[in-house]
């Protein structure tokens, strides 16, 4: 048609018009372009002027999440060693407990990872030099040394703290160390009475070092302790020339510590990143510009295909007779001309997709149809599904039920045989110390009849003494008597000796008379009369100290009377005591014989019911591991269930889904045969 119509023109007189031939995407690029230009040199101006200090900000920002993360690990790493404490103070001291199990216990329990040593200390204990609690240790030893005026021990009597943290000191194997408390209680078993103390473990700071890590290309992380000391990275602080750094601070808590994170980069570094950045942004600059280019050329081909002359004609096939077997005319060779081309040859490719289309749409009209059917056929089964999908998963929750409670007793039943195998275990060695204890019995039984039968024979021995004693005492006595009445009968005569003395004394005073009435004569007689009065002088004197002394002996021998007959007495006494003494002995040693007896069929008793505890010990773990097999079997089922829970689940998920989908299908397939009758009713409008 467009050449029939070019025919025609060069065949009237009139000379047709040249066509020109013109390129509006160059004229109006051409345009685009200045404008693009102009953006681009106020852009390089905005960034010369307004980017370093975002890019600073932005770099202070990303320094202090770097600050933030290491105080993170310092921390997160100081709960784990907490959280490694309580767990070892938990198998150290138990809730019910005596210091004897501890003090073995903290010697046998490996001390954590990262500790160099742990101890443990408990406040009734006051052992110590300074009148403190005595501490013992995973090494195996005691201390006495005190703690009194440690920092943890003070604020544990004054605030009851539960965990507490001191300052770093140097340890004794090299390094550093930093003594961690955490707070211990238990109830004496064998006073009732609740007991508080607490481990304290000297943590390895070694691994601390690792968190002083770098960033960027000059920037580095430094820990620090409460006291100043370097724990990680390099010393900031000891640095006399930080001009060319840029520094950050951070400080945090440690439990009741506070410590502090430095970071710093160089500023040369931060110059450099803010021109990298500024040329980033030059280069994104261009870039943005050849997209903003093809933008606008993009822009004008969509103005240059919306003029009104295409526009006009398009409107004519849209709302006019509809007639598909007329073509727009072509007059100019530009793009103008070419969007016509290109609608000439879309209204041709459309005349042939409405023919087609017209065709199709019957099939398709059928096939909705039967698509409709299949749809309600499909929505009634999926409802039958979804109802048996429900019953199952009521099933399978009363299964999963069932589960959980088999589980939850098989668990009870595995710690009750838990405690039946302690129980066991303290049965057996009961039984053990209780077989040497009667061994030991037995042989002191055995020694105690050894010297009954000993004590037998001295008793006998000593009754006869006895009886022999009181025989002796009976002769002394008599014989005592004796002497007794001879002293008086001594005494009656020392009186008559004392008598003629006294009257020899006075015949010797008459014959000195009479010898000095004689004269001469009679001083012969009276020497003899003073010899004889010299005698009787000595004879009074000597009498009269023989009855002195006759009276200390009467007196004597009269105690010694009185005291044999208490002595006899005495011996009555212990001749009773000894015959029931003896009779004692012979009773114990009858009773040590029953007893030693009775001990051996007791130790036969014992050993039989060891063996039957050893081979209950041995059945309880049996049922003990077995218990634990059936535990781990129902773990699995646990899991199964959970499993098959989950695909339910997911299955009553998808059902739904499927419910849905379907009903959406035939809605949709309603609206879809509604689309077909329009489409039909459209499609007749055209001709074709």
């Amino acid at each position: 048609m467009a050449k029939q119509v070019l025919k025609s023109k060069t065949e009237t007189p009139k000379k047709a018009k040249k066509q020109r031939k013109e390129s509006l995407l160059l004229k109006y690029g051409v345009i685009a372009f200045i404008e693009i230009l102009t953006f681009i040199s106020a852009f390089l101006i905005y960034i010369s002027r307004n980017l370093k200090a975002p890019i600073n900000t932005i770099y202070e920002e990303s320094v202090e999440t770097f600050l933030d993360a290491s105080v993170d690990n310092v921390k997160m790493w100081f709960e784990n060693q907490v959280t490694v404490m309580k767990v070892f103070q938990r198998a150290v001291v138990e809730p019910v407990d005596n210091p004897e199990n501890i003090k073995h216990r903290i010697k046998t329990v490996t001390k954590p990872d990262g500790f160099e040593y742990v101890m443990v200390f408990w406040d009734t204990n006051t052992d110590a030099k300074d009148g403190g609690p005595e501490t013992f240790n995973t090494k195996g030893g005691s201390s006495t040394a005190g703690i009194l005026q440690k920092e943890y021990y003070v604020n544990h009597k004054k605030s009851d703290v539960s965990v507490w943290l001191e300052s770093p000191r140097v340890a004794a194997a090299g390094g550093y160390t930093m003594p961690l408390y955490v707070k211990s209680e238990f109830v004496d078993e064998e006073t009732g009475k609740k007991v508080s103390g607490g481990c304290v473990g000297f943590l390895e700071l070694e691994p601390i070092k690792k968190l002083g890590k770098t960033f960027f290309k000059t920037g580095r992380i430094s820990v620090y302790d409460d006291a100043n000391g370097l724990r990680a990275g390099e010393d900031i602080l000891g640095e006399t020339d930080i001009n060319h750094l840029k520094v950050y601070t951070k400080t945090f808590t440690l439990n009741n510590k506070v410590w502090k994170v430095i970071a710093t980069v160089e500023r040369q570094e931060m110059e450099a990143i803010a021109n990298q950045m500024q040329n980033i942004s030059l280069i994104g600059g261009f870039v943005i510009a050849v997209i903003l280019m093809i933008l606008e050329l993009v822009i004008i081909k969509i103005i240059i295909g919306k003029f009104d002359s295409i526009k006009q004609n398009i409107d004519d096939l849209n709302t006019g007779d509809k007639d598909l077997t007329k073509r727009l005319e072509i007059y100019h060779n530009n793009e103008i001309s070419q969007v016509k081309k290109s609608v000439n040859t879309f209204v041709n490719t459309v005349h042939e997709t409405v023919r087609e289309i017209g065709s199709a749409n019957e099939e398709l009209k059928k096939s909705f149809e039967n698509v409709k059917g299949q749809l309600d056929e499909t929505k009634n089964q999926m409802e039958n599904i979804s109802r048996e999908i429900q019953t199952a998963t009521a099933t399978l929750q009363e299964e999963d039920k069932s589960v959980t409670g088999t589980s939850e007793l098989v668990s009870q039943i595995s710690s009750n045989i838990t405690t039946l195998n302690q129980m066991i275990d303290s049965q057996v060695d009961a039984i053990t110390q209780a077989s040497a204890g009667i061994e030991q019995m037995i042989g002191n039984i055995q020694s105690i009849t050894n010297s009954v039968d000993m004590m037998a024979g001295e008793f006998t021995e000593l009754n006869a003494a006895t009886v022999e004693g009181i025989e002796k005492n009976r002769i002394v006595n008599e014989l005592l008597n004796t002497v007794l009445a001879q002293s008086k009968s001594l005494q009656d005569t020392n009186m008559v000796i004392a008598n003629i003395s006294s009257q020899t004394n006075l015949l010797s005073m008459n014959a000195m008379i009479e010898s000095a009435h004689a004269g001469e004569a009679g001083k012969g007689f009276a020497v003899v009369a003073e010899e004889i009065r010299k005698l009787a002088d000595t004879s009074a004197t000597q009498s009269k100290s023989i009855g002195e002394n006759l009276k200390l002996i009467a007196a004597n021998i009269q105690k010694v009377v009185e005291s044999a007959d208490l002595s006899k007495a005495s011996f009555e006494v212990v001749s009773d005591k000894t015959n029931n003494t003896s009779e004692l002995v012979y009773s114990i040693k009858k009773a040590t014989e029953e007893q030693s007896e009775g001990s051996k069929h007791l130790l036969e008793t014992l050993a039989k019911m060891n063996n039957i505890s050893v081979s209950v010990q041995r059945s309880s773990k049996k049922i003990g591991d077995r218990a634990l097999s059936v535990l781990d079997a129902i773990a699995g089922l646990k899991e199964s269930s959970k499993n098959m829970a989950e695909n339910f689940n997911q299955i009553v998920t998808t059902t739904e889904t499927t419910q849905q989908t379907t009903r959406n299908l035939h809605h949709l397939t309603i609206d879809m045969t509604n689309a077909v009758n329009n489409i039909s009713a459209r499609i007749e409008e055209f001709k074709v």
